[in-house]
């Protein structure tokens, strides 16, 4: 399983890693651990909030990435439910 930690998208901090799909492939997850609100100060969320890619890919490093930019993406579109 891949792991990278301590990541920030758009003011978010999370973390991903991969998660062997049943056939063999893998899919990517982010943990979302909270945020920097108006006044700089951390913020975070227990318990995190977690998304996996709908995709699987073939590759571990394939899906690091993928998971890289579903946590961009979801930080980027405000789909997190987090009023800041």
């Amino acid at each position: 399983m891949g792991f990278e930690g301590c990541l920030l998208a758009e003011g978010f901090y999370y973390w991903a890693e991969t998660l062997p799909a049943p056939d063999g492939q893998y899919h990517g997850v982010v943990h979302f651990t909270g945020w920097r609100d108006v006044d700089d100060v951390i913020e975070t969320l227990d318990p995190p909030l977690t998304h996996i890619t709908l995709e699987a890919y073939r590759w571990a490093n394939d899906a690091l990435e993928a998971a890289h930019a579903l946590a961009k993406a979801l930080a980027a579109d405000g789909s997190l439910g987090i009023d800041l």
